[in-house]
């Protein structure tokens, strides 16, 4: 008769591990996008903690994001339009890597594209565009209503570093080239 295996702690979070709980449903009904609040819920997590991340749906695109900084997930169904996806670390895994998007100084700034009131994919397809010519040592900017949430892992795929800013022409994402 085989035997069932006892799980271990890698297959999820620690039970006991303390859990930081952030409701994203709110700021999509609103129509905002809530990447920033995401990254910001990481910086309060410590090791071993857990980000339990309440949707309305299943966030694909962030799970490749949260992956690239070292993070597992488990999602679950709460209800209709309720979803929770718990984000941890094991514990011997290593935290994010030293060029974290966003970290360091951007380089000047050589071109600025403006993706409001395009449709997407527009918005990404003319970013990923403009980057081919992208010398090294300049940054593109891109002014959207919205995070790039797609582009974002596209980024850090092809090596790009970047920042996102709210201001109040919407969202300024910053790319350039990470130093090698």
């Amino acid at each position: 008769m085989p035997q069932r295996s006892t799980p271990k702690a890698q297959d999820g979070p620690h039970p006991t591990a303390r859990r930081r709980e952030l409701d994203v449903r709110p700021l999509l009904a609103a129509g905002h996008e809530p990447f920033t609040e995401i990254m910001a819920a990481l910086e309060d997590l410590g090791p071993g903690d857990v980000l339990a991340l309440r949707a309305p749906f299943n966030p694909r695109p962030l799970h490749a994001v949260m992956r690239r900084r070292g993070y597992r997930h488990s999602v679950s169904k709460q209800g209709p339009r309720d979803v929770e996806v718990l984000y941890w670390r094991d514990a011997e895994a290593p935290g994010p890597p030293s060029h974290t998007p966003g970290s360091g100084e951007p380089p000047d700034v050589a071109e600025i594209i403006d993706v409001r009131g395009l449709t997407p994919p527009e918005p990404m397809e003319r970013t990923l565009a403009a980057l081919e010519h992208l010398p090294s040592g300049q940054a593109l900017v891109q002014i959207n209503e919205r995070i790039p949430a797609f582009l974002i892992p596209v980024l850090e795929e092809r090596g790009f570093a970047y920042t996102v800013a709210d201001d109040p022409s919407g969202y300024r994402t910053t790319i350039w080239h990470r130093p090698a």
